[in-house]
């Protein structure tokens, strides 16, 4: 049964199994070029990856990355039919959603969206559930069930 017949549901089940094998076959190889495999996301015949690095990704990071994991994956061809490959960086301004990605950007400026405001600081580490931010001068600790939104801050 082709995927375009199923219905929706069971596609994204498929899509959400194809992303998590994509992940577990490259995530390895791509921390072998030097990079941190954020996000793997296949939906509407694109199979997207985010990728990070302490500096930054580049435009030649991205097509490296491309060529390197499109070898990999035509090798297996568990993907159904035909899709686009695509890799980018989080962007300047991304969204923290996970434990890892708090840890990962240690050090890093921060704006969190708290149920009790906003705050904004450096990004000093993770303990138990919350995270360490310094702000003012101050290390304040924040509860992740606290946290509305959180991303990294950069004024330009």
């Amino acid at each position: 049964m082709r995927s375009g017949l199923l219905p929706a549901f069971l596609f994204h089940m498929r899509a959400e199994e194809i992303a998590v094998k994509v992940s577990e076959q490259i995530s390895r190889e791509i921390a072998l070029m030097g990079f941190d495999l954020i996000d793997v996301t296949f939906a509407k015949g694109a199979l997207r990856l985010t990728i990070d690095k302490p500096l930054g990704v580049t435009l030649n990071d991205c097509v490296a990355v491309n060529r390197r994991v499109g070898l990999l994956l035509a090798a297996e061809d568990y993907i159904p039919g035909s899709y686009r490959l695509e890799v980018s960086s989080p962007g300047l301004n991304r969204r923290l959603t996970t434990r890892k990605d708090f840890e990962h950007f240690t050090g890093r400026m921060v704006k969190v969206l708290t149920k009790q405001g906003v705050r904004k600081g450096a990004l000093r580490g993770v303990e138990a559930e919350s995270l360490l931010l310094e702000t003012e001068g101050f290390e304040i600790t924040i509860p992740f069930i606290d946290i509305v939104k959180a991303n990294l801050d950069f004024d330009f």
